[in-house]
C-alpha cells in the first residue's frame, strides 16, 4: 500500500506543479481584481490538493524519524483534510477547539499526522456501526497546560463506546475489534509507540453507549531548542542576470520554470532530458542548472554523474526537482551530492530564492 501511495503522489506532483506555479503566475501578472481573485482561488485549491498528496507521502514514508518546532493544530488540520471527503459523505460533524498561540513542539510532523489520521479513521469507523438516526459527531480539540509544560490533544466521537474488558487491551499490539481483513490490530499500537516516543502518553476514556476519547499529552519544546531549531535569516549580495538552464521532461513544467525566472530578469534555455541538456552545456556556458530527478534517456543521476566529468564546476550550481524523495536510492543519491532540491509541486517563491541562493553562493566563493 506504501510504494502505491507513493507512485500515485508522484504522478500527482508533476501536474500540481503546474497548476500552482501559473495560479501564482497569474494572480502576480493580473491587473484586473477579478482576475486576481480568480487566481488566488485556483492557488488555494491548488494548495489543498498539494497538502494531500503530502500527507499520502507522509503515510508511505519509510524513512527515520525527523524532529523539528511543528504546529499541533496545523497537523491536526491536516489530518483532518486529509479524511475530510469521507466524513462529509457519512453525515458525520467535525468540531474544532484549538487553543490559540499554543507553543511548538519538538516533534516529527509525519508521525504525529499518522496518530491523528489513525485516530480520527477509528473514531468514523466506529460510528457507522450505529444505525443513521443516531449522532455522529468528532470533536477535535488542543489544549496548553502550562503547569505541568504539556500539550493536550483530544479525539472523542458520539460512537457506541467501548467496554472495560475491550479498554484494558485497546493499546496491545494485533488486538483489534474488526471482523477479518478489515484491521490488522497495529494502528493503536503504533499509536502509542509513536507518542511515547515523544515522551508524552495517550489514553483512553469510554463506557459502552457514551462513545470514547483519546487524549494525548505531549511535552513542549524548551525555547532554547526551538530558537535553535528556527533557521537563521539570510543576508545574500544582490545577483544580476544570469544564464540558467532548465533540464525535465515535463514541459509544462519546464516552459513554467522558465518563465518564472525570465520574470526575475534570467536568461533560461531548457532541455527535455538529460541527455539533451549535456548537449546544450556543450554549447553554450551556463551559471545555474535546474535538473529533474525522473527523466527518459538519461535520468537526473546519470546527467549529474556526467555533470563531474565534463563540467565540475556545474556540480555545485546544479538545483535537483524532484516529485518523490520515498525511493532509498533517490535519498542518498540527493545527499550524496549535496546539492540543494525542491519538491514538486514547489512554491513560486521558493524557487526563486533557492535560484537567488545558489547564485549568490556561486559568487561568493568565486564562481559565476
Amino acid at each position: 500500500m506504501g510504494s502505491l501511495l507513493a507512485g500515485v503522489a508522484h504522478e500527482l506532483n508533476n501536474p500540481l506543479a503546474v497548476l500552482t506555479g501559473h495560479a501564482h503566475l497569474l494572480r502576480e501578472g493580473a491587473k484586473d481584481e477579478s482576475l486576481a481573485s480568480r487566481a488566488e482561488k485556483i492557488q488555494a485549491a491548488a494548495d489543498r490538493c498539494a497538502r494531500i498528496v503530502k500527507n499520502f507521502l507522509a503515510l508511505a514514508r519509510q524513512q527515520p524519524p525527523e524532529r523539528g518546532a511543528v504546529s499541533v493544530n496545523m497537523v491536526i488540520q491536516d489530518a483532518l483534510e486529509m479524511l475530510a471527503y469521507e466524513l462529509r459523505t457519512d453525515s458525520v460533524e467535525v468540531t474544532c477547539e484549538f487553543a490559540a498561540g499554543l507553543p511548538p513542539l519538538w516533534a516529527d510532523s509525519h508521525q504525529l499526522h499518522q496518530v491523528l489520521v489513525n485516530l480520527i479513521a477509528n473514531a468514523h469507523h466506529a460510528m457507522r456501526k450505529q444505525p443513521k438516526p443516531a449522532p455522529r459527531r468528532i470533536r477535535l480539540a488542543s489544549q496548553l497546560d502550562r503547569e505541568h509544560q504539556r500539550v493536550r490533544l483530544t479525539v472523542a466521537d458520539t460512537g457506541p463506546g467501548i467496554a472495560p474488558e475491550i479498554r484494558e487491551k485497546i493499546f496491545e499490539p494485533f488486538f483489534t475489534t474488526k471482523p477479518a481483513g478489515e484491521g490488522t490490530g497495529l494502528g493503536l499500537s503504533l499509536c502509542r509507540g509513536i507518542i511515547e516516543e515523544h515522551g508524552g502518553t495517550i489514553s483512553i476514556q469510554s463506557e459502552p453507549g457514551q462513545g470514547a476519547t483519546f487524549v494525548i499529552e505531549l511535552p513542549l519544546v524548551e525555547r532554547a531548542t526551538a530558537e535553535a531549531a528556527r533557521p537563521a535569516m539570510e543576508t545574500l549580495p544582490l545577483v544580476g542576470a544570469r544564464r540558467v538552464l532548465v533540464v525535465d521532461d515535463e514541459v509544462e513544467i519546464a516552459h513554467m520554470l522558465k518563465e518564472i525566472l525570465t520574470t526575475s530578469g534570467h536568461e533560461v534555455d531548457m532541455a527535455f532530458d538529460g541527455a539533451e541538456g549535456l548537449d546544450v552545456l556543450r554549447h553554450g556556458r551556463y551559471d545555474l542548472i535546474l535538473s529533474d530527478t525522473k527523466m527518459p534517456t538519461l535520468d537526473g543521476t546519470g546527467f549529474y554523474r556526467q555533470l563531474t566529468s565534463e563540467f565540475p564546476d556545474l556540480c555545485h550550481r546544479i538545483i535537483f526537482l524532484t516529485g518523490d524523495v520515498l525511493d532509498r536510492a533517490k535519498r542518498e543519491f540527493l545527499e550524496s551530492t549535496g546539492a540543494p532540491f525542491l519538491m514538486k509541486p514547489f512554491d513560486v517563491a521558493d524557487v526563486r530564492r533557492l535560484v537567488h541562493r545558489v547564485l549568490a553562493v556561486g559568487e561568493q566563493g568565486g564562481a559565476k
